[in-house]
């Protein structure tokens, strides 16, 4: 007796249907592999076929879930195929949905890349070494990193998300010294993307001045802290060492030395 397809069931979820075989349930399968293959009530199904219907639903199936999780955002290559390796263990299953979403240009790295670079450039106001960083970590190609840069960030802006981050950082330190303002404020736009050949140029652009007030101010402040701190040692040592540490944080020899005088004449 040959194996017929006696009927055919749609199932509660929306193109998925329920093939039975001489009046027993067999497979399942999707509306797009049925129209593929043109299955058909009175059809007859040997082992052979049924096995490639059965393997063309699951390729139905992974290309889904591949679709739901490309649904609210780009993804990359390798971030599709992580996903499907968490799905399924077949490698030639993941190899044929990878290529069908490459060629309908829904994975598509390049285009990635260059809305990536778009983004964190205007909304995040990152450098461009920041952004290739993360891109390289989404094992986006180099050479289609490279082109995206080159393609989207450009001079211009890149001085306006430079000016924007140093006037944030260099706030962000209001209570160091004015010289150590400007060093982490080069710092964190290391960080940020910068390189150092850029963060001299912007850096140009933006016209920071110690508050001389606030400076004496912090130096006052600094200065006791450390002057208590250093008060178990003799006093040219005590001196030494407190000069050294004002230093350090970033306040100007001159002003230390006066400051030092003031408090050894008091």
């Amino acid at each position: 007796m040959a194996n017929k397809i006696t009927k055919i069931k749609a199932q509660k979820r929306k193109g998925r249907y329920n093939v039975y075989i001489n009046q027993h349930y067999a497979f399942p399968i999707s509306e797009s592999v049925m129209i593929k293959y043109r299955v058909f009530k009175g059809m007859e199904v040997d082992e052979k076929l049924k096995q490639k219907l059965e393997h063309a639903d699951n390729i139905s199936k992974l290309y889904n879930r591949a679709i739901d999780y490309l649904a609210n955002q780009l993804r990359t290559e390798n971030e599709i195929r992580v996903k499907l390796k968490s799905i399924t263990d077949d490698p030639d299953a993941i190899e044929m949905v990878v290529q069908h979403l490459k060629n309908e240009k829904l994975v598509d790295d390049r285009n990635y890349a260059n809305s990536y670079v778009r983004t964190k450039m205007r909304i995040n106001a990152f450098g461009p070494n920041k952004i290739i960083e993360q891109l390289k970590l989404k094992h986006i190609d180099e050479n289609l990193i490279d082109e995206a840069i080159d393609n989207n960030y450009e001079h211009h802006q890149l001085i306006d998300n430079g000016v924007y981050q140093a006037e944030r950082i260099f706030k962000k330190h209001q209570h160091d010294a004015f010289r150590k303002r400007i060093q982490k404020t080069k710092i964190g736009m290391v960080r940020k993307g910068f390189s150092y050949p850029q963060i001299d140029e912007i850096m140009t652009q933006i016209e920071f001045q110690p508050d001389d007030d606030h400076q004496r101010q912090l130096l006052n402040q600094k200065g006791q802290q450390i002057w208590h701190q250093n008060r178990g040692y003799d006093l040219s040592k005590r001196i030494l060492k407190t000069k050294q540490k004002l230093y350090r944080r970033g306040f100007l020899m001159d002003d230390i030395n006066s400051w030092i005088d003031r408090i050894v004449q008091n």
